[in-house]
């Protein structure tokens, strides 16, 4: 198997492909548009093939993302469409093609890399662990009080597209998770049949913006609004988001509401449970479903240590750390890391040493204590990790205060 980059004419090939491994999202004519176009997130240019006999067998897309990590930019793989035909399946292609894509985003200069699986097991057994979660609750407007500033939302005009887009960057590059994202990028979420957007404006300046779709059902008692997205620099315009929201409530008698883990909807809400809901366990009822969908993997250990701001909510002192991450795709991962945090930032050094806490573990686990999902005595404690030393140290440095999230699907 050989792997090289595609050219424009794979184009239809690479359609067909894609659209046989992934039956009813898209026809072969529009991804044969999107390849050429390029939108949302980039075009031929990104993709990849892999060839046996100069036939085509699998493909895959290696996006290059910006992602903020702790405050931090990191370069990262968006690695998606991983395919192959369907006659050289069960043959081991897909393995042997995602481990070529982590070749070629460690040989970029990729720290990161995510991706959105089709088989979590397949991807966790190569170095992805999950992070981020979206919390989906259904309610009724009226649940959510009427926060003080919904009088500042309207919807959003052409002219308001700079003030969104430079709301969002503000917020996302001091977050945990989400992309730097390109003017086609806001093109495909502005501009998608049936999007909405509404902005939290004061003084000419777009401190806030949610993107809506409208459910079509016939019943107006069954139409949902469907808020896709909420983004806002501060409380006074989070709630004022809210706010209009629950005054829709003569309009639309159900809302869907994709919310970030930490926004404590459960407690905003008067009445969390969703509209016709059934108890699911006696007395108890349901509130939200939780969506996973995001994996994450650390590319390049000793670089993502070393460009990595933000230590813990605290400064740690002088604190040294022995990290070693089992990696089998990417053994030069391994370590052991010497890892040094001091007021003048972060050292990284490949050996040992004296350290005032250490932790072994592997890619999936390592990913995730790296972006906040796991602590790395929680880690331990679900036995895929040891700690020893200061475990409250380590437990300390790696947390980060905000949940990871990552709006964008690629």
């Amino acid at each position: 198997m050989t792997v090289r980059r595609a050219e424009r004419g794979d184009i239809r090939a690479l359609a067909e492909l894609w659209t046989h491994a992934f039956p009813g999202e898209r026809t072969v004519a529009e991804r044969v548009r999107q390849l050429e176009v390029g939108i949302p997130y980039g075009g031929i240019e990104t993709a990849w093939v892999a060839e046996e006999d100069r036939r085509i067998t699998g493909a895959f897309k290696a996006y290059r993302f910006t992602e903020y990590i702790a405050g931090t930019a990191l370069p990262m793989l968006g690695l998606a469409a991983v395919a192959v035909t369907g006659s050289a399946r069960r043959r081991g292609l897909g393995r042997r093609i995602v481990q070529e894509a982590l070749r070629i985003g460690r040989d970029r200069g990729d720290v990161i890399s995510v991706l959105y699986p089709f088989r979590p097991a397949f991807y966790h057994a190569l170095g992805w662990g999950f992070a981020g979660e979206l919390h989906v609750y259904r309610f009724r407007p009226e649940a959510l009080p009427e926060y003080e500033g919904h009088e500042h939302v309207r919807p959003a005009t052409p002219q308001d597209r700079a003030g969104l887009t430079a709301c969002y960057a503000r917020v996302a590059r001091n977050a945990n998770g989400p992309i730097r994202r390109s003017a086609d990028a806001w093109t495909h979420h502005l501009e998608s049949p049936g999007v909405q957007a509404y902005v939290y404006a004061t003084d000419d300046e777009v401190r806030g913006y949610l993107l809506a779709r409208y459910g079509r059902a016939r019943s107006p008692d069954r139409r949902v609004l469907y808020i896709r997205e909420l983004i806002a620099e501060d409380d006074g315009a989070y709630r004022g988001l809210l706010g209009w929201i629950s005054r829709q409530r003569d309009q639309w008698r159900r809302v869907r509401y994709d919310a970030r883990r930490g926004e404590h909807m459960t407690v905003r809400l008067a009445d969390p449970r969703p509209p016709d809901f059934h108890p699911s366990r006696a007395l108890w009822f349901p509130t939200a479903t939780a969506l996973r969908g995001p994996m994450l993997r650390v590319l390049d250990v000793q670089a993502a240590l070393a460009a990595r701001k933000t230590w813990g909510t605290e400064p740690p002192g002088e604190a040294t750390l022995e990290i070693e991450v089992r990696d089998e795709q990417l053994p030069e991962n391994r370590g052991p890391w010497h890892l040094t945090i001091g007021e003048d930032g972060a050292r990284v050094r490949r050996g040992g040493g004296h350290a005032h806490g250490r932790l072994i573990t592997d890619a999936p686990t390592f990913a995730q204590i790296y972006a906040g999902e796991l602590s790395p005595s929680a880690a331990a404690w679900l036995g895929r990790a040891e700690v020893s030393g200061e475990v409250r140290l380590l437990d300390r440095v790696f947390h980060i205060p905000e949940p990871f999230w990552l709006l964008d699907e690629f």
